[in-house]
């Protein structure tokens, strides 16, 4: 009655709505059943402004901040979902400027952690996670520097006086929404100093 394509054609519209269904489970799955994490620490160290230029080859000076710190946090709940493909962490400062009254959010550190990559392991300071698996997702990281350039838009940091440091995280999974969340916090506010003079 039905010829041999139409019969793969039928077989094969039926394989594809399965898969989909199961996909959008595996998805509501995944959402509803989101590991809960508690907040690390992030310890802020020194916090420096100088002047100096971002572009060597003659761009105009201004006040660039670097600031170094300690992060401890425990991300393990989230790479092991069995739907977890990568966690994108990041560390960023906000802060609002007295004068003009805007808020600002700079991205100061960052770093993929993939379930399968061995280099993940240097994200640790602990020799023991490094021959353990289970262990790559407690991060414990001693005297950061940022990673990029902290700078304000007004090009000097004269009307910002503290600024708020937290470590979030987006959970990128195989299937289904990215999430995010906080990996960990500073302790209250972290003072910005004045200018360092020559």
């Amino acid at each position: 009655m039905y010829s041999t394509l139409q019969r793969l054609n039928h077989y094969g519209s039926i394989s594809t709505t399965f898969v989909m269904v199961l996909l959008g489970l595996i998805s509501l799955a995944s959402f509803f059943t989101l590991p809960v994490i508690e907040p690390g620490s992030v310890s802020v160290n020194d916090v420096i402004i100088r002047r100096g230029r971002i572009n060597h080859w003659g761009g105009p000076t201004e006040e660039i901040a670097s600031m170094r710190f300690d992060m401890r946090t425990d991300l393990t709940q989230l790479l092991n979902s069995y739907n977890t493909k990568q966690l994108f962490i990041y560390l960023t400062a906000a802060y609002v400027d007295d004068v003009s009254g805007d808020t600002h959010e700079v991205v100061l550190w960052d770093r993929i952690i993939t379930r399968g990559s061995i280099r993940d392991f240097r994200s640790t300071g602990d020799a023991v996670a490094r021959k353990n698996r289970s262990h790559r997702a407690k991060i414990r990281m001693d005297d950061v520097k940022n990673k990029y350039v902290w700078r304000n838009p007004s090009r000097s940091f004269k009307n910002i006086h503290n600024a708020n440091i937290t470590l979030s995280y987006h959970l990128m999974p195989y299937v289904g929404l990215v999430t995010s969340g906080v990996a960990a916090t500073a302790r209250g506010m972290v003072e910005i100093p004045d200018l360092v003079k020559k």
